[in-house]
């Protein structure tokens, strides 16, 4: 038989759980944003530097989360961190969390600045310059009243912006190593990359062989971006282990530039290709041996609610894509593009 004071503190709350699991000073969202932090970089180091805060400090703020809710989050795991099964369980939950507060957040600033719609964006590099600003110019010739913010990123920020909430979609390539499984991910197309040269080169002709892509000097883009890494695996399996780049840019346009003035070839991506290759004193060298195709995604949280707008916005982003043609095969390089 259970007494009165055992009634008392066996109470239920509305939401099903007891009273005294229900709040906690301890449990805050600063906390969780720290945790997560902390999960997602597996460091603590890490995190307190992206967070721009004292390492003791996330470290204490772990440990108080650790004991508000009584069970133990992370471990360690020789210099990094991994989470426990408890740990991935609230970091599941957090993550979720911190997401719709930050939606809540920007949804409250644009109701104060009486923005009747905000769209946020983040786009790759390519995808963000060439391709998607038109797409947006014509969606608020109809949808004037609503804000289209585009962020131009690395494939890792411009996943980490969706992720978190701070952008409600993307158009881009994707990190391999990065962490997509809470995503919807939507292949748009394979974007292909192009051979150029300076129309009046000589450092080549209209057609590379295997020695030939061997020896030229190549502008490309700088190390650690994925297209570098596609570029020089699609080399290596032609049998060219040494890629004998004498620029490096992280743009397409400086390195059109330098193509242009004839300094070496460049893999350029379709899109930033432009409309008449030999008006613009470029030629396109072909490469039967090798084709180079980046895929382009359209990622959002999963379980993600849209309004018209933006669903109309994602749906001119997908007919774009879907009439879009490789151009490996066409006719001439003195054709338009």
């Amino acid at each position: 038989m259970i007494n009165k004071k055992d009634n008392s503190e066996a109470q239920i709350s509305s939401s099903g759980t007891p009273r005294g699991q229900v709040h906690s000073r301890n449990l805050t969202l600063h906390k969780l944003d720290i945790f997560c932090a902390v999960a997602r970089y597996s460091s603590v180091t890490r995190a307190a530097e992206n967070l721009n805060i004292a390492q003791p400090a996330v470290t204490a703020h772990l440990r108080g989360l650790e004991q508000s809710l009584g069970v133990q989050l992370v471990k360690k795991v020789g210099r990094n961190i991994a989470l426990t099964p408890a740990g991935e369980r609230v970091y599941f939950w957090a993550s979720e969390l911190m997401t719709r507060s930050s939606e809540m957040l920007h949804d409250l600033a644009d109701i104060r600045r009486g923005v009747i719609g905000h769209t946020k964006l983040a786009a790759s590099m390519v995808a963000g310059s060439y391709a998607l600003p038109d797409i947006v110019i014509d969606f608020h010739r109809d949808f004037p009243d609503v804000i289209v913010s585009t962020s131009i990123l690395s494939p890792m920020l411009a996943t980490q912006a969706v992720l978190s909430g701070e952008c409600d979609f993307g158009v881009t390539i994707l990190d391999p190593n990065q962490n997509t499984s809470k995503l919807e991910i939507e292949l748009l197309w394979q974007e292909p990359l192009h051979l150029l040269v300076a129309s009046n080169s000589t450092l080549v002709g209209d057609v590379a062989t295997r020695t030939e892509l061997e020896n030229l000097p190549y502008i490309t883009p700088v190390k650690g971006q994925i297209v570098r890494e596609l570029i020089d695996e699609a080399l290596r399996t032609l049998g060219v282990v040494r890629t004998r780049s004498v620029l490096e840019f992280g743009h397409p346009e400086p390195i059109l530039r330098a193509v242009r003035a004839d300094q070496g070839a460049g893999f350029i991506f379709q899109s930033a290709l432009p409309s008449h290759l030999e008006a613009n004193g470029l030629r396109r060298v072909r490469t039967p041996q090798m084709k180079i195709a980046m895929p382009l995604f359209m990622i959002h949280p999963q379980e993600a609610k849209f309004t018209r707008a933006q669903t109309d916005l994602m749906n001119r982003i997908r007919t774009r894509f879907s009439i879009q043609k490789p151009l490996f095969d066409f006719p001439s390089d003195r054709d338009s593009v």
